[in-house]
């Protein structure tokens, strides 16, 4: 019985050894791994790297130091900003300096003597209507005028014959009657050629050459440019009807026109200077001055009227252009300024800058403030609250530190 026993369980113990083994070389391999796995996890936490760069605290962000130099910390500084309103309008004629050159006799147009674009003088004949009254009017001067000389010419005679007793006094009554009628014949005809505005010269040499002309030369009253022409030989015209046979323009100088809204009303007064862009010469200004403020707001679009003469002595401006105008409202006013892409606007509306605060062990720090914000002028905008002139500020990329303030720094 002991040696049955014996013989059955000595094929055991290699079993048990072979399981022993076993158990020690997972147990080997699995310390192995554990051992790689927290050595790999120690490395990779070793070379992580640690975030210094977000939001610190509200308001304030902090840089990495090698950011710092694209900020180019320093003050803002102290400028003179012209007090200015600008607005948008258009050239036009100087209507002062304008004017429509109607003919003063009904009649057809015989000569057309200038065109669109010609520099005319005051006096000038432009064009001539034919008019039968002005041929009527000359015939009766020169019936008149023969008639007073007959008329004076037997005056004469009888004013001798009556001092000799020659001739009954009723004769000479007579002939002093119709002297003074044919006299008053005479100075009723010379009138009426002036209704056609000829001048004494005119209506000499009418009488004097005896020539019945029926062309009424109409002349230019200024000198300037014609600057409109809708008229040709054998058109009717009228006085006063439009369109005019001719307009002339003073053209050295010119209006601006400009609706502005009522509440700027109390910034405009005659006399102020303006400065005129338009887009044909973006490089250059045309100086003028405020001359008349509108007397009265359009009740539909609630604003008035603001007129400019501006010089323009070689005619590079033309009517109609649209035009960017700044006024100067008040002398200039010395504020704070800061560049451009120091001031970042926020969804908000609100306007903010980033002042310089010093530095923590992990790099520069910058405090957000809110500011206002005036005139941008030659890229720099005035603060008008918010800042004073001695403080450091981010002066470029501020828009880089507002994004960051969206960042949680560790």
């Amino acid at each position: 019985m002991a040696a049955t026993q014996q013989s059955s369980s000595a094929p055991l113990r290699p079993r048990a050894l072979l399981w022993v083994a076993l158990a020690a070389v997972f147990t080997a391999v699995a310390g192995g791994i554990w051992a790689v796995g927290t050595h790999n996890a120690k490395a990779d936490a070793d070379t992580q790297p640690v975030s210094i760069a977000g939001k610190v605290q509200t308001d304030v962000v902090r840089v990495a130091p090698d950011q710092a130099a694209a900020l180019d910390v320093g003050t803002s500084q102290e400028h003179q900003f012209e007090n200015l309103r600008r607005t948008i309008g258009i050239i036009d004629f100087n209507q002062d300096r304008t004017t429509r050159v109607h003919s003063a006799q009904q009649g057809r147009i015989a000569q057309m003597l200038v065109k669109a674009g010609d520099d005319v003088k005051a006096g000038q004949t432009l064009y001539t209507v034919a008019v039968p009254e002005r041929a009527q009017a000359a015939s009766t001067l020169i019936s008149s005028a023969a008639t007073l000389r007959s008329a004076n010419e037997t005056l004469r005679r009888a004013s001798a014959l009556a001092q000799e007793n020659s001739i009954p006094q009723k004769e000479l009554q007579q002939a002093q009657t119709d002297q003074q009628s044919a006299q008053a014949a005479y100075d009723a005809a010379r009138q009426g050629l002036r209704l056609f505005d000829l001048a004494d010269a005119d209506i000499a040499r009418i009488e004097r050459e005896r020539q019945v002309d029926k062309e009424v030369a109409v002349k230019s009253p200024i000198a300037g440019r014609v600057t409109a022409r809708a008229a040709q030989p054998g058109l009717l015209v009228q006085p006063g009807s439009d369109p005019a046979p001719v307009t002339v323009s003073d053209l050295r100088t010119l209006w601006m026109v400009a609706n502005v809204p009522e509440s700027e009303f109390s910034y405009y007064r005659v006399g102020q200077p303006v400065q005129v862009r338009v887009q044909a010469w973006p490089d250059k200004v045309f100086a003028g001055k405020v001359s008349y403020v509108g007397d009265s707001i359009d009740a539909d679009s609630r604003r008035f009227v603001v007129r400019a003469e501006v010089a323009d002595p070689r005619r590079e401006l033309r009517p109609q252009m649209t035009a960017d105008f700044q006024f100067t409202v008040a002398a200039p006013q010395s504020s704070v300024a800061v560049p451009a892409e120091a001031v970042v606007r926020e969804g908000n509306g609100a306007d903010v800058v980033w002042i310089a605060e010093g530095s923590d062990e992990r790099g520069p720090r910058f405090t957000r403030r809110k500011v206002t914000r005036g005139q941008t002028t030659s890229g720099l905008v005035q603060i008008t609250e918010g800042l004073v002139g001695s403080e450091r500020i981010a002066r470029h990329n501020a828009l880089f530190l507002s994004s960051l303030y969206e960042t949680e720094a560790q």
